[in-house]
């Protein structure tokens, strides 16, 4: 029997039904990437081609039903509260105003975080663990504030550091800034690079208008990469923004989380630990935060130096915020070890020197503070995480605290 290409047209075309359920089924699962996302929907589509769009329909439909089933009863169970050590990964959501990753808006609970990110992905596990209860609340932009914004002259921009990862909503930096010098500053702090800080500054100066003055750290482990991908610095289309907005709607069920953290555990091989012997204590950073603090030289790429004129006169210093290898170097039991290159600040030293923004070096005034609490076991970072402390936080509130008047 000869079948006619019109017979083949036609199931092609209605094949093209059954494809668009299965493609939202597909984009509940975080263990797809890109390409095995479209080699899957390729084979769906030839498979719904020779079924037939009657069988492929019900095929799709019963594949998204019991996909949304799953969904539902991981939600049930709670799920979210056994695959998260710390808050960061738990409550990230798309930020459909920034264009760019963000908290859950208005969120306030208290979280038990086990252990840091080190002990966590770095595979080093004889260190010292350091479990600890927190507070975290984002207000209504989706940023780590007690409360939203209320004309604050001044806005603290950065990453998880300025955040204040994996410690309790008292002992931010804004937190610390307020209750020890009456300094009432704004977070717009959020996991990032250079480029995206500036992203964050040209959206809250759009919102807001211009008065403001931005605090602006940058801190040398991951700020400072090999290369930066063109994607920071181009413009998206509105196409392509309403597309990464519809994504991410899949990407916050709580099946594409559980199924992404599951994949991210076992493929996570970008961080290893790199153990820190300390006065007797177990320790330890990322190797590859230490490998950035040993480097001989490092320039910050043209693509970079020059996004800062829109936003050169909004800003009032820039803060350098050292590694725990750095700090804590001058005290490893490893003998004589030779004094570590500066290439990071002296790349911070340039950015500040072209566009005349005050720069400070926090590394001085760390060690200092490590040092002197030493002499009673305490630390400024955590000795299972690559972050500070709230003693840590407070030594950076003290040099702002110093260089910046107390104001709205």
């Amino acid at each position: 029997m000869k079948i006619s290409l019109s017979y083949w047209v036609e199931r092609t075309l209605t094949a093209l039904i059954p494809l668009l359920l299965t493609c939202h089924t597909l984009l509940f699962y975080g263990f797809l990437g890109n390409a095995v996302f479209y080699v899957l929907l390729a084979l769906f589509f030839a498979a719904y081609i020779i079924m037939g769009w009657k069988n492929g329909l019900l095929l799709a439909c019963s594949l998204l039903m019991a996909t949304i089933l799953v969904n539902l009863g991981l939600g049930l169970i709670k799920i979210d509260d056994r695959i998260y050590y710390r808050e960061h990964e738990r409550f990230t959501v798309y930020n459909s105003d920034t264009g760019m990753g963000g908290y859950r808006k208005n969120v306030d609970v208290m979280i038990r975080m086990p252990f840091g990110d080190i002990y966590a992905v770095g595979g080093e596990k004889d260190i010292e663990i350091e479990p600890r209860t927190m507070r975290f609340k984002t207000d209504a932009l989706g940023f780590r504030n007690n409360e939203g914004y209320k004309g604050q002259k001044y806005v603290l921009v950065g990453d998880s550091f300025v955040l204040g990862s994996g410690n309790s909503q008292e002992d931010t930096l804004q937190s610390q800034l307020k209750e020890s010098y009456g300094i009432d500053a704004y977070s717009l702090a959020y996991p990032g690079g250079i480029p995206e800080y500036v992203k964050l500054i040209l959206y809250f100066q759009k919102k807001y208008g211009n008065d403001f003055k931005v605090l602006l750290f940058v801190f040398e482990g991951n700020d400072f990469p090999d290369s930066f991908s063109r994607r920071h610095f181009a413009k998206k289309s509105r196409l392509k923004t309403l597309s990464e907005g519809y994504r991410h709607f899949f990407r916050e069920t709580v099946l594409y989380r559980y199924t992404y953290s599951i994949a991210a555990r076992r493929s996570n091989k970008s961080f290893t630990a790199r153990a820190l012997t300390i006065k007797g204590h177990k320790a330890a950073d990322f190797r590859e935060y230490a490998a950035v603090s040993e480097r001989e030289s490092y320039r910050l790429p043209e693509t970079v130096m020059s996004i800062f004129p829109p936003v050169r006169d909004r800003i009032e210093g820039i803060f350098f915020i050292p590694t725990k290898f750095r700090v804590y170097y001058p005290f490893l039991a490893a003998g004589n070890q030779k004094p570590l290159p500066n290439a990071q600040w002296e790349a911070v030293k340039a950015l500040s020197e072209r566009w005349h923004i005050p720069c400070t070096d926090l590394t001085g005034p760390l060690i200092a503070e490590s040092e002197r609490l030493l002499k009673e076991d305490k630390f400024t970072y955590w000795k299972d995480d690559s972050h500070w402390n709230r003693y840590g936080i407070a030594v950076a509130a003290k040099v702002v605290s110093g260089l910046i008047s107390p104001g709205r």
